[in-house]
């Protein structure tokens, strides 16, 4: 697609006054590619839709290397077909994708498996090596032991050392998706430290790889020599190889920088890092964000993540299924809506975000907790969903609005969490992600945190904050905070509403009590946890 001022924009860049930034965005649901001006203004975008391979196996969720590849070079030759953009007016790019997908890679660079995508729920078995005596004695004595043995079962190189140990052993590179696609866009395998949310030997404190008397060697079935080498985001990382060039049409040379993972370039172009704003991404993943100079964490052992500003971490708790659960709702029971919505010609999605303003705050007692996945240490390793209050009077629309109260009031309990270790409230939210377009989700937000809830004026936060390492890295800012003052716009605030606030808080304190209460039955049905 073509924004309507892509053509005059286009035309006054001609004089380098102007120069655009191509943000490539490998997301969940969809991949972009997006042209920005120094103002931050979108240009131009070309988006894709595309599909994790399910085989029909439990938890099975992995694509080819070579179809994530051609996606990406297809969607950039679409931005040039499409739109009124050049590859000349192109000065500089950068790419941001989904987190925690992992590919072995020989040492060409070239894929020798499948990409098993951050939503594969496949595990490792309880039968792995033991690690030496004194790393379980140490996590026994703190009260780990459990935790640790399931990050252990859950880490993708220990399901391959069981199932593809020929692989892995052969493997030159234990990469992640954004290694893959910036060695392929460049010809040299390098990755950006703020792209590593992974179960990887990673040091997230001294965002590099652990040093090698740590744990973590002995927890993963991979070495120090199969990492790939890591740079800053804003870093010049390379340049567009004549083998991208020549897919793409990009021009050979283009100067290709460091960003960081979608989730880490979204929440600080919202803001995260700024005084008193908690960011939330209401995307497939739905995460709390809130960014500062000192590593805190969330929860104890729970990581805090690279920042792409270098001084910065991003404290973070996060609902591996946020709208993701949605989605999966409208698969499994959404025929109607559907049906109406493509009759409507939008999204089952905007079409349920708007039909649920018929069904009463609180769903009429029904309550939906969305830990539909497990955690190391948040959730914790026997989390499950929950749906109870059924009555004979609810129907669908009650679900679905249920399904993102319940998203919301979870992510509030993250907030107050996020407020005690930090000592003082926050003011404000900043909404980003596909839920972020609703109207109704963001007043339900306001609602729900009690604060004042602000979108951005552009949907598209990650590949903004990933042009925005861009700028950093070309020279046109010195630094990410003038680049964000410069390139950001805020769109609509919504202020909570004092009648629904009161009903939520009621709400709030039922839905505090239900996971409490059930959790201990799921840790008696699930006993391998």
């Amino acid at each position: 697609m073509t924004l309507p001022s892509a053509e005059s924009s286009a035309r006054a860049s001609t004089a380098g006054d102007n120069p655009y930034f191509l943000a490539l965005d490998y997301g969940t649901q969809s991949v972009r590619a997006l042209v920005f001006d120094r103002q931050g203004q979108l240009i131009a975008k070309r988006q894709h839709a595309v599909q994790p391979y399910r085989d029909g196996a439990p938890g099975v969720s992995e694509q080819s290397a070579d179809y994530c590849y051609r996606q990406l070079v297809d969607v950039v030759r679409g931005l040039f077909e499409h739109t009124q953009v050049l590859p000349g007016q192109i000065k500089g790019m950068a790419l941001t994708t989904q987190r925690a997908c992992t590919v072995l890679l020989d040492d060409a660079g070239e894929a020798i498996s499948p990409v098993y995508m951050w939503s594969d729920r496949r595990l490792a078995s309880n039968e792995l090596p033991p690690m030496a005596w004194y790393y379980r004695l140490g996590f026994l004595c703190i009260g780990l032991r459990r935790r640790i043995q399931y990050l252990r079962r859950a880490a993708k190189v220990n399901y391959l050392f069981e199932h593809h140990k020929d692989k892995l052993v052969a493997a030159d590179k234990v990469a992640l998706l954004s290694g893959y696609l910036t060695g392929k866009i460049t010809g040299r395998l390098i990755d950006s430290e703020a792209s590593q949310v992974a179960y990887l030997p990673f040091d997230y404190r001294r965002k590099t790889w652990a040093n090698r008397r740590s744990w973590r060697w002995q927890s993963l079935a991979c070495s120090p020599s199969q990492m790939v080498p890591l740079a800053a985001p804003t870093q010049a990382i390379g340049k567009v190889s004549e083998h991208f060039a020549k897919d793409t049409g990009l021009a050979t040379g283009l100067a290709v920088y460091g960003a960081g993972a979608d989730k880490a370039c979204e929440v600080y172009a919202a803001g995260c890092g700024e005084q008193d704003i908690a960011c939330i991404s209401l995307g497939s993943a739905a995460i709390l964000a809130w960014g500062g100079h000192r590593y805190r964490e969330a929860y104890r052992y729970l990581p805090a993540f690279p920042s792409i500003e270098a001084t910065d971490y991003i404290t973070e708790i996060q609902l591996e299924r946020g709208f993701w659960l949605l989605s999966w709702l409208i698969e499994q029971f959404g025929a109607q809506e559907v049906k109406d919505s493509t009759a409507l010609g939008i999204s089952p999605e905007q079409y349920i975000t708007q039909a649920i303003a018929k069904v009463p705050i609180g769903a009429d007692g029904l309550l939906l907790s969305p830990l539909w996945a497990q955690g190391v240490i948040y959730p914790g390793p026997e989390a499950r969903g929950s749906i109870i209050g059924f009555t004979p009077e609810h129907g669908r629309l009650h679900l679905y609005r249920a399904a993102i109260e319940g998203i919301l009031m979870t992510l509030k309990q993250g907030l107050l969490r996020l407020e005690r270790l930090k000592g003082s409230p926050f003011r404000r939210v900043r909404v980003t992600g596909g839920g972020a377009q609703s109207d109704l989700v963001m007043q339900m937000c306001a609602d729900i945190f009690n604060r004042p809830v602000e979108r951005l004026s552009l949907h598209e936060a990650s590949g903004l904050g990933a042009a925005m390492c861009c700028a950093v890295g070309a020279g046109i800012y010195p630094d990410l905070a003038s680049a964000r003052r410069q390139m950001r716009r805020l769109g609509e605030k919504f202020e909570p509403q004092a009648e629904h606030v009161a009903q939520y808080a009621s709400v709030f304190k039922a839905y505090e009590a239900l996971y409490p209460q059930i959790k201990p039955f799921f840790k008696k049905v699930n006993k391998q946890y």
